[in-house]
């Protein structure tokens, strides 16, 4: 009896991680690379964040429509696109978070948090969250922004 409950779960979770590898956003593939020196760019404290419309740099790709870096309050550094995945539309994007860490697009209404970084939707008018971009540092203290 014992085997059969353990292979229930299993399976659940087995299913569950399979789903997630097959996620397709409907915020279109475009090109990511976005690279700074965490020394300068002030996102030590819990709640900071980059708010970033436009390259700055010749070598700057920024997503759809834009990125915001956001250093989460599990100690975690996540990148996501501005563009409001309701919306798609690299020109409607969401507001810097507030002290709450909540992301809005005036667009649609939608709000997403942005508290443990998943960019979740919390009123139910998007049904998928935020784009997340990959966030990796180097040796010498710079984060990296890739899709």
């Amino acid at each position: 009896m014992k085997k059969k409950l353990f292979r229930i779960p299993a399976l659940f979770l087995i299913v569950l991680l399979s789903a997630c590898n097959g996620y397709v956003s409907s915020i279109p593939d475009t090109q990511v690379y976005f690279k700074r020196d965490l020394n300068t760019v002030q996102l030590t404290p819990f709640g900071a964040y980059m708010y970033v419309t436009e390259p700055v740099f010749a070598v700057d790709k920024i997503g759809f429509g834009g990125l915001l870096i956001y250093h989460a309050q599990d100690n975690v550094y996540y990148a996501v696109d501005l563009a409001c995945p309701k919306e798609v539309n690299a020109h409607v994007r969401i507001s810097p978070p507030d002290d709450l860490g909540m992301c809005k697009c005036d667009s649609c209404g939608e709000v997403y948090d942005m508290t443990f970084g998943q960019g979740s939707p919390t009123k139910g008018i998007a049904k998928e969250p935020l784009r997340h971009y990959t966030v990796s540092f180097d040796e010498n203290d710079f984060i990296l922004i890739t899709r």
